[in-house]
């Protein structure tokens, strides 16, 4: 399954390059359409089976990744493969979707080599490294396709694609809101002057940007953080959209942790930010 975002009613180029990646694993190949119509749908090539979300406004990724990440996490489960655009919001959609499935994701994978064997690019494409799933399927892979894919044609002459799509529309309302628990405990700053240092704590909580503004970052972490007297860290993404300060960062600042429990939301790895985190 791929999954793809309508933006100003139309897909990007990219959109159907990650169908023909697609093709070359899976001859089947289903899509998960975001503010998406049957209409336009059509355009795209090569696909067999279109699910649809039924809603009554346009769905923002961004502040409805939540509602968005359960839905994708229930139909993670009957597929093999399921891929996103690296560079586009749904890499954090499905970052959010793995935990639910106790799943993870391979992030910047350029290429497939042969059966479960798939290079990801490192330092902007200048070193290629070779990964393997270890657990079994659903394989979550987050694509970043640097040269054009190839693909055939696969027109009748009259115009017409030579396969027709079967379209499933999935409810999506946005009517409902998830209700989360108030914990009394008074606390000061944007995360609190009663939460433990990052280097003195056992127990480390962190995020990424994929919480999409420091209000949805304090409000999921920060109760599970004064629950269990943890600490809030994060990645350089989420500092950059500010969701957090600059002093919850390691990695790029050369900070490094050494917790007994870390406990990470969205967060898929990367060299940059795992050898700052020293697992005790």
């Amino acid at each position: 399954m791929i999954i793809l975002e309508v933006v100003n009613n139309r897909f990007s180029s990219t959109d159907q390059r990650l169908i023909g990646f697609a093709t070359r694993m899976c001859p089947n190949v289903d899509v998960l359409a975001i503010n998406c119509n049957v209409v336009r749908i059509m355009v795209l090539k090569r696909i067999n089976n279109v699910l649809i979300f039924a809603c009554k406004r346009p769905i923002n990724v961004l502040s409805d990744y939540h509602r968005l990440s359960l839905i994708v996490s229930g139909l993670l489960l009957k597929y093999d493969i399921v891929l996103v655009d690296n560079n586009s919001n749904l890499h954090h959609i499905l970052c959010c979707s793995d935990t639910a499935i106790n799943r993870c994701v391979i992030s910047n994978t350029h290429d497939v080599i042969d059966h479960n064997v798939f290079t990801t690019v490192l330092h902007d494409g200048k070193l290629l490294k070779y990964i393997s799933f270890k657990h079994s399927a659903p394989w979550l892979i987050s694509i970043r396709l640097f040269y054009p894919t190839l693909l055939f044609d696969n027109k009748k002459p009259d115009g017409q694609p030579s396969l027709t799509s079967r379209v499933q529309i999935i409810n999506f309302n946005t009517d409902n809101r998830l209700k989360l628990l108030i914990y009394s405990r008074k606390t000061t700053g944007p995360f609190g002057s009663e939460l433990p240092k990052l280097t003195e704590t056992d127990i480390v909580i962190a995020g990424r940007s994929s919480f999409g503004t420091s209000e949805n970052f304090k409000k999921w972490l920060l109760p599970l953080a004064l629950k269990l007297d943890a600490a809030i860290e994060t990645t350089r993404g989420a500092v950059e959209l500010g969701c957090t300060p600059s002093e919850l960062q390691i990695g790029g600042n050369y900070q490094v942790i050494s917790p007994k429990l870390y406990i990470t939301f969205g967060i898929s790895g990367s060299d940059q930010h795992l050898p700052s985190i020293e697992i005790c």
